[in-house]
């Protein structure tokens, strides 16, 4: 079976009462996903998250964001890949980052890779303006419990 071992960001903000969760369009899966990836050999989950936000987003750590010291979740399960189309044995660690400073917001915002998403649009797999949302960040967010489950729940894990 093949396997993924990954570090994803959890970066999410408060607006109009809600929250919205970061995401980044992935080319290779033309969808948006939360920023992340996978994980070297010679690297801790935590190192791997903080290196994929920089590469990703272009900020730098400490200036730009802060990761949180132990992750959120730990999660360990297997689901159909659509990218790999096979199923996929995932270990994924996923870790609380916050934004430090305006620059870093402002120059996230100016990505227009970069989207912010409500719970609806996630729970919807899709954006408001209709591109396609990853499955894989509701199944993510409802396996860590950072969601209410009826927002969130994918149908099925299809996409990783």
């Amino acid at each position: 079976m093949r396997e993924s071992t990954a570090a994803v960001a959890i970066i999410r903000r408060e607006h109009k009462g809600q929250t919205l969760w970061l995401a980044q369009w992935n080319g290779n899966w033309q969808c948006y996903h939360f920023v992340g990836g996978h994980k070297r050999a010679d690297e801790s989950f935590r190192q791997c998250v903080i290196r994929e936000i920089g590469e990703e987003l272009e900020i730098i750590e400490g200036q730009g964001f802060l990761v949180a010291d132990r992750p959120l979740a730990h999660l360990d399960y297997t689901a159909w890949s659509e990218d790999a189309r096979q199923e996929t044995h995932y270990v994924m660690e996923l870790f609380e980052v916050r934004l430090v400073g305006e620059a870093a917001r402002q120059r996230i915002e100016a990505d227009s890779h970069n989207r912010w998403l409500t719970e609806q649009e996630i729970h919807e797999k899709r954006c408001h303006d209709g591109s396609p949302i990853s499955e894989t960040m509701g199944l993510l967010l409802e396996k860590a419990n950072l969601c209410s489950v009826s927002s969130c729940r994918a149908e099925s894990p299809r996409s990783a």
